[in-house]
């Protein structure tokens, strides 16, 4: 049974958009094909109770009252623009059910998002929606969200998580109080707001640059390293922002249009092994894998391709607000080596590459930025989002999940499959997620350009084996008879 939930969630105003959030609502207009969205498929044991889904999606709005809001522009587009509660909100446009002749498989399922995918959201109402989806084989069912990146990044997709679902399978789902909700700001209202944030961002402004005085006179040489890591950060930016791009032959056949998306697990344990054996970090576990596949993947096409600019994100949450939404990421390129066939040689490029990011924090050069462009108008955003899109070949995209078992209104989640976007010349992303122990992997693609997907996912099980090999080698029939046991290995499917 639901009951009413006495917790006050907090009533967020009407905000001016973050600079970082800025970013991705520009980039869908600098380039009409992508669509900037952060997805998921969760998928579940049995349907959910209707009624504490319902309850469940309830709460889920009222403690993300972004969720309620919709984008307005500023006046002329002299700043950027606000979010603001959305007046018809309607729950049930957002929220949605859907039936799949059953018995659907999971090849079913995929097509269905993936055409749910590529299609933009309503820019006129909260830029969201959910999906269950009924008539999985087995009496399954699962569960689909997409929701667009200006409103939270990859990490913050957890606030999302742990506001939907409950920890164990009989927990009660209280549903909350509704707030009213704020009418819409008048023209001159919006007018005298954005002259108000024009005012505070030069006040800010200049406050900072006080402080950063008074620090220098107090303490000078932590100032003195300071601008230096910031000097060192922007340089790295700039080099990754006017790195030659590659040709890719597969992204001359790509229309940016189409969306393919196919899912696999991999054994979070068996990752954390490898990288402790090799002594490198998760992530560059994770690319070397994904250069590998890559790489065989354009051998089976006969195409011969030395490296590729690979995106890789980079989040810049503290540890006190994993659970809010917004953009606290930057990103970073990594020349994955995908013609080289040695596995540790991939692995050594690619952890110079990772390493030089972090020392000189390229990636924490893109908040600064976005601060330094908070005063510009529209027009610099979507400049700056038509200079990153040209210049990225693939996409990969790492976050880490949550750790411990979770259930949606009674029915348990059994995986997550996480999903980045793909573009008119990015014709493939690839974003894991951690959730217990395992490691769910989602493949987006454009069918253009890759007709073949299903064959990345099994290279990428192949690319793992072979790093493991590398790591752990295998005992020999001598080793394997004296210990009279087989070795055990965590596989991926």
């Amino acid at each position: 049974m639901a009951a009413t939930d006495h917790f006050h969630y907090p009533l967020q105003l009407n905000s001016r958009m973050l600079p970082t959030d800025a970013l991705f609502w520009y980039v869908e207009e600098a380039t009409p094909e992508l669509r900037p969205l952060v997805a998921a498929v969760m998928i579940l044991d049995r349907r959910p109770d209707h009624d504490r889904l319902r309850a469940s999606v309830e709460r889920w709005v009222a403690r993300l009252p972004r969720l309620r809001q919709r984008v307005v522009e500023a006046p002329l587009r002299l700043a950027l623009p606000e979010w603001e509660d959305d007046p018809h909100f309607e729950l049930d446009y957002h929220a949605r059910e859907v039936i799949l002749p059953e018995p659907a498989t999971e090849r079913h399922l995929f097509d269905f998002v993936g055409a749910v995918f590529a299609t933009p959201l309503d820019h006129l109402r909260p830029l969201w929606e959910a999906y269950l989806i009924e008539g999985l084989d087995g009496g399954r069912a699962a569960c689909f969200f997409k929701v667009h990146h200006s409103v939270m990044d990859g990490v913050g997709s957890l606030a999302v998580f742990d506001a939907l679902t409950q920890a164990h399978r009989a927990e009660p789902v209280r549903v909350p109080r509704h707030l009213p909700a704020q009418p819409p700001s008048s023209p001159p209202v919006r007018l005298a707001r954005l002259v108000r944030d024009a005012a505070a961002n030069a006040a800010n402004g200049l406050g900072a640059a006080a402080a950063i005085s008074l620090r220098a006179a107090r303490r000078p040489g932590e100032v003195i390293d300071d601008i230096g890591r910031a000097v060192r950060g922007v340089r790295g930016m700039i080099t990754d922002l006017t790195a030659p791009s590659i040709p890719d032959p597969l992204a001359q056949a790509s229309t940016g249009i189409g969306r393919r998306l196919d899912a696999m697990t991999l054994s979070l344990p068996r990752l954390q092994r490898i990288k402790d054996a090799l002594g490198v970090t998760l992530n560059d576990v994770v690319l070397t894998a994904v250069s590998g596949a890559v790489g065989r993947y354009y051998a089976h096409r006969k195409m011969h391709v030395d490296e590729l600019h690979c995106m890789v994100p980079m989040s810049l949450r503290q540890s006190g607000d994993r659970q809010t939404l917004g953009n606290r990421v930057g990103a970073f390129n990594v020349a994955l080596p995908v013609g080289q066939p040695d596995p540790l040689l991939r692995l050594s490029r690619i952890q110079r590459q990772t390493g030089a990011a972090k020392h000189d924090r390229r990636g924490a050069a893109w908040p600064l930025m976005m601060r330094v462009m908070a005063s510009m108008p529209g027009f610099a955003y979507r400049l700056l989002a038509q200079a990153v899109t040209g210049r990225v070949n693939l996409i990969c995209t790492n976050v880490p999940g949550p750790p411990m078992q979770r259930y949606l209104a009674g029915a348990k989640i059994e995986a997550m499959y996480p999903f980045a976007p793909v573009a008119l010349g990015t014709p493939l992303s690839i974003a894991l997620m951690s959730y217990g122990d395992s490691y769910g992997v989602g493949v987006d693609t454009d069918p253009a350009a890759i007709p073949d997907p299903e064959l990345l996912t099994r290279y990428l099980a192949e690319a793992v084996d072979e790093i493991e090999d590398c790591a752990v080698p295998r005992p020999t029939r001598a080793e394997q008879k004296r210990t009279k046991r087989p070795p055990v290995r965590a596989s991926a499917r």
